[in-house]
């Protein structure tokens, strides 16, 4: 199999790459590390870094070159290093909001087709939190399939109701259940990863993505952790974000487990309105457009709830989320605007330092 092939690059990544410098090397980001990046290329592996200019402009956190993310590279002579110059168009970006109290983008993986939303069978698991995923793989563009992991864990009765408490809030996403002594659902799972698509694996610490990720790949690639006796959960295992090709085709990239999973906002909310159509079907029908879905006359929202068509609870998730999404939408644009007045300042100051300099060689 043709490694580009294999990598996913299609006829339209082949015609985009072709409008730059024919002497660049095609690839696709493997592993990203401080600055640095692993990229497999049709000659191999090679170890690249952002040139000095990209790196001084790049202020947009979702701009920068992420794993998963479909590259030229510009290879030094003799040797498998080189310097990235051009990062072809993404078809999704998954992003979330990184941990702590700083409002900035964190990139997790592009050019996904597939987001396994993996969570285990026992306290890990939690719709609420399900829910967080959705709307950022909704958002992202990517499908959405849920995988449950260590279903030994439970009886089928406890399986039966996890399923209908999955229903409430992803009706119409697949749930597959595995566990690691049995091969139920790992081929329909690589299935889906035929024809050269790529999915990503997202979850808390210790569910078990690692020991999927060998499932999957038919061979122990990944360390993986013992599960403690005490709460039944496994080690943190992964440390950073990686592709890993399948033998029989498909992509799948690895990434650390994340304890929290704050949104972020890419302005049009597209996530939200998805996993919340039932809501958004519903306000369009209220009697006003401005209606605060408090005591207004011809409420459809609380026609709803009043006939047990809309539970209070998800109406009350919904303004959650979008206050949060609207919250962060806000700092974002804080952040660009302070963004863009250093990057002046910078610009500024070594233009005055160039232009004394060139003051003092007349002197």
């Amino acid at each position: 199999m043709d490694i580009l092939t294999q990598l996913g690059y299609n006829s339209e990544r082949i015609d985009q790459a072709k409008a730059f410098d024919a002497n660049l090397l095609k690839g696709r980001i493997s592993v990203q590390h401080k600055g640095m990046y692993r990229v497999i290329t049709e000659n191999g592996e090679y170890l690249v870094q952002l040139s000095g200019k990209d790196k001084f402009t790049s202020y947009d956190l979702i701009q920068t070159p992420a794993v998963g993310d479909f590259v030229l590279i510009k290879p030094f002579p003799n040797e498998h290093k080189g310097i990235i110059q051009h990062v072809l168009p993404r078809t999704q970006q998954y992003i979330r909001n990184a941990a702590g109290n700083q409002t900035k983008p964190q990139l997790i993986a592009t050019n996904i087709d597939y987001a396994f939303l993996t969570m285990s069978c026992n306290d890990n698991f939690n719709t609420n939190r399900l829910e967080r995923y959705l709307i950022a793989t909704y958002d992202s563009g990517a499908t959405p399939i849920i995988v449950m992991t260590k279903s030994d864990l439970i009886t089928e009765l406890e399986k039966e109701i996890m399923i209908a408490e999955l229903s409430n809030v992803a009706p119409t996403v697949p749930v597959y259940f595995v566990q690691h002594d049995s091969d139920d659902n790992i081929e329909t799972l690589k299935n889906y990863l035929k024809d050269h698509k790529t999915g990503t694996l997202l979850g808390s610490s210790g569910v078990g993505k690692s020991t999927l990720i060998n499932r999957l790949l038919g061979k122990d690639v990944m360390d993986t952790g013992e599960i403690r006796l005490t709460d039944d959960k496994g080690k943190h295992t992964t440390t950073h974000r990686e592709l890993l090709l399948l033998d029989g085709g498909g992509i799948l990239i690895d990434t650390p487990g994340m304890r929290e999973f704050q949104l972020w906002s890419t302005g049009e909310n597209l996530g939200l309105v998805t996993e919340f159509e039932d809501v958004e079907n519903l306000i369009v029908q209220c009697k006003f457009n401005d209606c605060t879905h408090t005591n207004e006359p011809g409420c459809a929202i609380n026609a709803a709830i009043e006939t047990g068509e809309l539970s209070e609870d998800r109406f009350e998730r919904y303004n959650k989320y979008l206050r949060e999404l609207e919250f962060v939408e806000r700092r974002n644009d804080e952040a660009k605007m302070s963004a863009e007045r250093n990057k002046w300042k910078k610009l500024t100051k070594i233009g005055k330092a160039n232009r004394n300099a060139k003051i003092g060689k007349r002197k």
